[in-house]
């Protein structure tokens, strides 16, 4: 079914299952996001990609999490027009440097004049606005965000929600304040919310604090997210920017204090999208297809009826009163198509969702019914007066298993290396390597380039322990995360 599907309708050359993941995992990737329902990656333009509905569901319902978390936050919903035109692309000149090559150009009129630029980031789009906005400490702070798409003409190997030229689902939180320790105070609170956002996804990621020449033009500094792969990789996925004064005195953005002196307001940005569900699926995901984690699955459980020759209405009509009663308390499917159960299983196992409920002629007989868990594939019988207080239980115990497994993967992932031949080494085990470093910028450049490929992250964010630099050997509390990435 998998060779079929894929080869005949994305074109992707396939055994005929679905690859092993940690022997190939690359190719479980993009079957599994296939067949799955998440993406159709026909479509005729290069990293340009259809939403499936049951795909768009689970990215949306992520989307609710972090709705939620920062409207609860007093941080308000904007949008901003797509089209940047080229006067506020321009404006910050370091911007422009880094993203000119990478801007789709909007042509229009008879005249073909280019109109602007799609938006690559939020900043040349919000701070032109943010100049008429503020004029005073009473217009501060401003703490917005946004969801949109964002476009970069990508040049490396794209691949699905991890690279791709039009980044979908995208958010942008932008704040700017009067002072610099408010900002601060702010990036913590960023920082709580991606705390709690990745818990919800069971997920366990590490940050980094990025190196000064890494961050942004002008910034204070930077805390970025990585998740890992099972073949040893990272994937950054997110990141909190303390952009100082730096973009504030490019739009001019400055205010007239309690005393009367103009000043420029300090600003923050915190950004992340679809590479979070690309995550769910790198970390969570197993040889039999996603396990999506209870909270944001499109659905927490589907019924599949198990149907005996003579008795179909009977199954069928109760199957249908199981799920007018469920779908009240939970979002719930009923797969009552003509497939086969054992079609039916396999199918609903590759989309990942939690929960299976069986009901056939001995469950309606017993007054129970079969409930199959897709993390561990556990059968737990159950009665069906008490199915709905069974299924809660299950999504907690199941959000907890799902996040202890990641973290210990995780764990089992990271290894210390004191020399650069262990990094070689940890990178060749796949391996993400932590090693002591000076801060300095040239020893940095010899970590990343121990081999193709290979890259510093940044420097783990507790600094309680203390080594030698294993370029230079100078004593120093930082540790530097080195690895390949996507």
């Amino acid at each position: 079914m998998i060779k079929k599907e894929i080869e005949q309708e994305a074109k992707i050359p396939l055994s005929n299952e679905l690859t092993a993941k940690k022997s190939d995992f690359s190719n479980w990737y993009t079957q599994v996001v296939h067949v799955a329902g998440i993406l159709d990656q026909r479509f005729e333009a290069k990293g340009e990609n259809v939403w499936k509905g049951y795909g768009y569901k689970a990215m949306n319902n992520i989307k609710a999490i972090w709705d939620k978390l920062f409207q609860d936050a007093g941080i308000e919903e904007y949008y901003f027009p797509l089209i940047v035109p080229l006067e506020y692309a321009k404006q910050n000149d370091s911007w422009w440097k880094g993203f000119e090559t990478e801007g789709y150009q909007v042509i229009a009129g008879e005249d073909k004049k280019v109109q602007g630029i799609l938006r690559p980031t939020g900043e040349p789009a919000m701070y032109p606005m943010f100049s008429l906005w503020v004029r005073s400490s009473s217009d501060l702070p401003i703490r917005l965000y946004e969801t949109v798409s964002s476009y970069r003409y990508e040049t490396k190997h794209t691949r699905p929600l991890i690279r791709d030229r039009e980044i979908t689902v995208w958010h942008e939180i932008h704040t700017a304040h009067a002072t610099r320790s408010e900002a601060e105070e702010e990036m913590e609170l960023h920082m709580r919310l991606w705390d709690q956002m990745w818990n919800d996804l069971a997920l366990p990621v590490f940050k980094v604090k990025k190196p000064i020449w890494e961050c942004f033009p002008g910034a204070v500094g930077a805390v970025e997210y990585y998740s890992t792969t099972p073949n040893g990789r990272v994937m950054e996925n997110g990141s909190v920017n303390n952009l100082g004064q730096a973009y504030a005195k490019k739009f001019n953005i400055k205010f007239t204090d309690k005393d009367g002196q103009e000043k420029y307001v300090w600003q923050l940005c915190t950004g992340n999208g679809a590479r979070l569900l690309a995550a769910v699926f790198t970390i969570h995901g197993d040889d039999h297809g996603l396990i999506m984690p209870p909270k944001i699955a499109p659905f927490k459980a589907v019924i599949i009826p198990i149907l005996k020759k003579g008795e179909e209405d009977i199954v069928n009509k109760k199957a249908l009163e199981l799920y007018e009663k469920l779908k009240t308390k939970f979002p719930i499917k009923l797969d009552s198509s003509e497939k086969s159960p054992g079609k039916k299983f396999y199918e609903w196992e590759i989309k990942g969702v939690p929960i299976r409920i069986e009901i056939g002629p001995k469950d309606i007989a017993e007054k129970s019914l079969m409930l199959v868990r897709r993390d561990t594939f556990e059968k737990i019988k159950v009665k069906e007066a008490e199915v709905d207080k069974k299924i809660e239980s299950l999504l907690q115990d199941i959000h907890k298993n799902l996040l202890d497994k990641a973290t210990k993967m995780l764990n089992s992932q990271l290894a210390k290396a004191s020399s650069l031949e262990e990094i070689k080494k940890n990178i060749n085990n796949q391996k993400i390597s932590i090693a002591f470093w000076c801060n300095d910028e040239k020893c940095y450049d010899k970590i990343s380039k121990v081999e193709d490929g290979v890259e510093g992250f940044g420097s783990d964010l507790n600094e309680s322990e203390s080594g030698k630099c294993i370029v230079c050997n100078k004593q120093t509390k930082t540790r530097l995360y080195v690895a390949k990435s996507y």
